[in-house]
């Protein structure tokens, strides 16, 4: 017992900590584990008609990752990946199906740092006549699929220069535009005659009344009357409603 808290002073010594799965390292080093989850946000719409498997997609984080009060991927950092395969929405559902591939992190310094393993099987509640699957600002969850080796002098430096997303910066992409309605007309009736009732001439003693047949009306012509438009409603935003990571052999099948 008493060698085993010698190795751990020992450890603390070297400067080698690891607090709440973060390890830093006495070169100044960080690892985050597998499993650490980024809060992400679209940053370049993808398009229902354009859409194909190996595209690229941008994405930033909307929330930073921080442990042990030392900011480690600060809001606003750039993330890439691709588009392994889409299944868009059909007229029975009106979900989309993505597997993702992330691959690196852009720091706002320019550090750039890979990814490996990391990927995630996204549904999106999208519907069928959008034009858009996944709009500037939708956001998902994913996770590491295997550690992350950072320099931390380097992500100091970008923390230092980094900047949140402000409320509101992601615009929607969707080329839709709602129209309003509008109520119709019931018009007017021109022209049309009342008619004329028969004309009866009383008969002799004897003899019956003499009736003369009137004239039937004429209708009138309606002028001006209109049914009206529905005006045009536009689909709802997308929403991710699930994303589950995949695993490195997951993704190497995908490849």
């Amino acid at each position: 017992m008493r060698q085993f808290f010698r190795v751990l002073y020992g450890l603390g010594a070297m400067g080698m900590i690891t607090v709440a799965g973060i390890c830093q390292r006495p070169s100044g080093g960080i690892s985050l584990p597998a499993g650490t989850k980024l809060e992400l946000a679209v940053t370049r719409a993808v398009w229902t008609a354009k859409v194909k498997a190996g595209d690229t997609l941008y994405a930033e984080t909307v929330f930073p990752v921080a442990i042990a009060d030392k900011m480690v991927i600060p809001a606003g950092t750039w993330v890439e990946g691709q588009i392994d395969s889409v299944t868009p929405p059909t007229r029975r559902q009106d979900r989309a199906e993505f597997h993702l591939r992330f691959t690196k992190i852009v720091y706002a310094n320019g550090y750039l740092a890979e990814l490996n393993s990391t990927g995630a099987a996204v549904t999106v509640q999208v519907s069928r006549g959008s034009d858009i699957l996944l709009d500037n600002g939708t956001q998902m969850e994913i996770s590491l699929g295997a550690d992350l080796e950072l320099d931390g002098a380097r992500v100091a430096a970008a923390v230092a220069v980094s900047h949140a997303p402000k409320p509101g910066e992601f615009a929607h992409a969707t080329l839709c535009r709602p129209t309003p309605g509008s109520p119709g007309s019931t018009g007017m009736v021109m022209g049309g005659t009342p008619g004329t009732p028969p004309t009866v001439i009383p008969g002799g003693p004897g003899m019956p009344p003499t009736v003369i047949p009137g004239t039937p009306g004429t209708p009138g012509t309606l002028v001006g009357a209109s049914p009206g438009s529905p005006g045009t409603v536009c689909p709802a935003p997308p929403i991710v409603i699930s994303s589950v990571p995949e695993s490195g052999q997951e993704l190497a099948e995908k490849k």
